[in-house]
């Protein structure tokens, strides 16, 4: 299958679809396919950044949370 014929059958079964979560989640993964790489690297940029600064909590810190909040 020709990369035109693929892209024809998949707007075909998009066009068909009306499950709003589903068509969101198809809109999120085709988003995220046109981030670039400096997008990207900023990310990776930011996330170096808070690690460094240590804007960071471990998994155990946010269950503690959570179960905070859910006592409120």
């Amino acid at each position: 299958m020709s990369t035109i014929e693929l892209k024809n059958l998949v707007i075909s079964k998009i066009s068909e679809i009306n499950d709003e979560a589903f068509l969101a989640a198809i809109n999120t993964i085709l988003d995220s396919k046109s981030e670039s790489v400096e997008d990207y690297n900023l990310d990776l940029k930011k996330s170096e950044d808070d690690i460094a600064h240590e804007n960071v909590a471990t998994h155990n810190q946010f269950l503690e949370k959570i179960a905070q909040w859910k006592k409120r």
